[in-house]
């Protein structure tokens, strides 16, 4: 009897004999042939194709269901045989299309895909991230269908949406998806594997839980995304349901989405403050869960930096809100702690009110206190948490006497602290800190004062002459500068090096160098308007001068009215050096202009006179530097020029070794250079290089001058 055909075989899935051709398809497809196993994965995608919309009961319908079961079990026995239904063109969009099709035939076709997809993730991702196969699963979300279907889609989504930013962004651009998973989170919450409701111990992921983490990272794919998932209607809701829903791990996934919802820009951010959604995430702030905790505070987090001071205020008028994050901020666990200062310090800087909401929760001042002492010494992200400590410590003092008061007692060693912060090793805290000390301007004079007895002026000096003029580093310099501009400028300038440091801030050139430039020209005005002898010292510091009078070339208007004041104090004090200062060729117009003005007040052709001897000297300091150059390349032959030696190796002439004079210079000062051959000559040109040019240079002019008089004589 001839054995039967593929085709055969498929045929009879429809008839009484299916069961015997089931277990010939499934060995074939796991077998070894690939050709014949190709061809019968091809032939049960045309079968599941032909039924899918059959009507239940007939023969086509029937054949379409055993082809699903037979692709299922191929699938399951061999990941081989998985890879080969992923890899045939036809097979899985036969299968995504037999997801529309009666109860049994759809949750094969679902199993399928899945089993598909975890042998050979990168081809079946290439078929399935197709727009029609997308279009298929998410019709499929939407259907009333036995929930092993459900979580199987659920999976096949959640793992395509894992493999890259790329492939989640191809799901949530793919119009309707987003919105088909939006409306199957509610009823996906209780669907775990083997279609029974998971337990909220259970190890095993939720389908809800697998939606949640796909709409995760479709948010994360970019900007446009994540506005898609804001915008899809019912989302909010959606997720407070899979909250609610008494499953643990399905909070944290809805949480996690909340948390990234923000990032499509501040009007979703706004969202999350609104009822029902923040009285939620302050209930799950306050859970007995450390996971769903942690989760909710990094929403508040993230809500409250996007969505700024309006979000901020309206978590700190929820009911709850600032208890349970004063609670995380004194937790244990170090990144939500982080998350719950980072809210706190949000909130804090939205104004004065604000501030002593903060500062009247119970254990909030401690709380604060305590985070500037355990991040002192950390690294990465505690160190901004650490900054945001000091700022809310220092706003909350700001508020008025009486909070000032409070901070003292609850943080008495924040001054100390706060020096120590600005360390210019540590950019990051520095940053923090030196925004810590604007706040405290506001402050009651008392506690300006015990900052000053810690060495606040010495740290910040130390700050300015030493940190990087980029990122954090810049941000620093800029806080100190603007904390200068405004603070007791007799306590500043008794720190050693005070007027030299801000010089060099003066002459940031890096990005951001205009906002540092303009603190710095105010802090030199604040300083020499103070008093006279500051005034005077400033008069005497060749460095401060002349960044002052560079930033008279600047393009902000503060910058140089600012700099002009500071000038003019000096020049009171001490014209001549501030004369000397503006006069200089680097200078610009309005330095000429100043010459001309009181306290100056030279007459033009007086500045111009003093501007052209300027120009002269430092002429003759370019020719003293050449000359200074000069010298020091001739005692460099002198030193290594040995009679009779080379100068390269050291090999003295003798018989059979003739050494031979450069031939650029033809000798010095220092008498002849000798080499011993081309190599070493080679070897050593780039140290002789600079005194050869200038002796051959010195030979021809002389010899030309020789020339012109012996011309003469004649």
């Amino acid at each position: 009897m001839p054995r039967p055909s593929i085709d055969d075989l498929v045929r009879s899935l429809g008839g009484p004999g299916g069961g015997s051709a089931h277990d010939k398809l499934v060995s074939i497809i796991c077998g070894r042939d690939g050709p014949e196993a190709v061809a019968a994965v091809a032939a049960l995608a045309e079968a599941v194709v032909g039924g899918a919309d059959a009507a239940e009961g007939s023969e086509a319908w029937v054949r379409a269901c055993n082809a699903a079961v037979v692709a299922l079990t191929a699938a399951g026995q061999s990941e081989a045989a998985a890879a080969r239904i992923a890899g045939v063109p036809a097979a899985l969009p036969a299968l995504v299309a037999a997801l529309r099709g009666e109860t049994k035939l759809c949750v094969k076709a679902a199993a399928a895909i899945m089993f598909a997809l975890e042998a050979a993730p990168a081809a079946a991702a290439r078929t399935l991230l197709e727009p029609g196969c997308l279009a298929g699963l998410a019709a499929a979300l939407g259907d009333e269908w036995h929930e092993a279907a459900l979580y199987s889609v659920a999976f096949v989504l959640h793992q395509l949406a894992t493999i890259s930013s790329a492939a989640a962004a191809r799901i949530g651009n793919c119009p309707g998806v987003v919105a088909a998973m939006v409306s199957a989170l509610p009823r996906a919450a209780a669907v775990g594997p083997n279609n029974s409701s998971t337990a909220s111990d259970s190890d095993a992921p939720t389908a809800g839980e697998m939606l949640s983490n796909c709409l995760k990272g479709i948010v994360a794919a970019d900007a446009s995304c994540a506005r898609t998932v804001a915008a899809t209607p019912g989302v909010l809701l959606a997720l407070l349901a899979l909250i609610d829903s008494g499953n643990d791990r399905n909070a944290g996934a809805a949480l996690n989405v909340l948390t990234a919802l923000p990032l499509a820009g501040s009007e979703a951010a706004l969202a999350l403050t609104e009822a029902p959604v923040l009285p939620a995430l302050a209930a799950a702030l306050a859970s007995r869960s450390p996971e769903v905790a942690r989760h909710a505070c990094f929403a508040i987090s993230t809500t409250v930096i996007q969505g700024g001071d309006e979000a901020a205020a309206r978590v700190a008028a929820t009911p709850g809100a600032l208890p349970a994050l004063v609670r995380a901020a004194a937790g244990e666990d170090q990144r939500q702690a982080s998350a719950a200062v980072t809210s706190l310090k949000c909130i804090c800087t939205v104004g004065a009110p604000e501030a002593r909401q903060v500062a009247a929760a119970p254990g909030a001042l401690d709380a604060l206190a305590a985070a500037l002492r355990r991040w002192e010494s950390s690294r990465d992200r505690e160190q901004m948490a650490w900054s945001f400590a000091a700022e809310a410590l220092a706003t909350i003092a700001a508020a008025d006497a009486a909070h000032a008061r409070l901070v003292a007692a609850a943080a008495p060693d924040m001054p100390q602290l706060l020096v120590r912060g600005l360390s210019p090793n540590c950019c990051a805290m520095a940053a923090g800190a030196s925004r810590a000390l604007c706040f405290l301007l506001a402050a009651p004079p008392e506690l300006r004062v015990r900052l000053y007895e810690a060495g606040a002026a010495e740290a910040c000096v130390e700050l300015l002459r030493r940190a990087e003029s980029t990122g954090d580093g810049l941000l620093a310099m800029h806080n100190v500068c603007v904390f200068l501009a405004h603070a007791d400028a007799h306590r500043w300038m008794a720190a050693p090096g005070l007027l030299e440091a801000l010089a060099r801030a003066a002459g940031c050139v890096e990005e951001g160098e205009a906002r540092v430039q303009s603190q710095a020209a105010a802090a030199f005005a604040h300083i020499a308007e103070a008093a006279p002898q500051h005034a005077q010292r400033l008069a005497g510091s060749g460095k401060a001068l002349g960044a002052l009078a560079a930033l008279l070339c600047s393009d902000s208007a503060d910058t140089v009215d600012a700099a002009t004041c500071a000038l003019r104090a000096a020049a009171a004090a001490a014209p001549s050096a501030v004369a000397a200062a503006l006069a200089a060729p680097s200078a610009g117009p309005r330095a000429r202009e100043l010459l001309q003005q009181p306290p100056l007040s030279l007459p033009a052709a007086a500045a111009g006179a003093l501007s052209l001897a300027a120009a002269r000297a430092a002429a003759l300091g370019a020719r003293a530097a050449a000359l200074e150059a000069l010298a020091a390349a001739a005692g460099g032959e002198a030193e290594a020029a040995r009679p009779e030696a080379c100068v390269a190796c050291g090999q003295e002439a003798g018989p059979g070794m003739r050494l031979k004079p450069c031939t650029g210079c033809a000798g010095g000062p220092a008498g002849r250079v000798l080499y011993c051959g081309a190599a070493c000559q080679r070897a050593d040109w780039k140290r002789h290089k600079a005194f050869c040019k200038l002796a051959a240079a010195a030979a021809k002019e002389a010899a030309t001058a020789a020339a012109a008089g012996g011309a003469g004589s004649a």
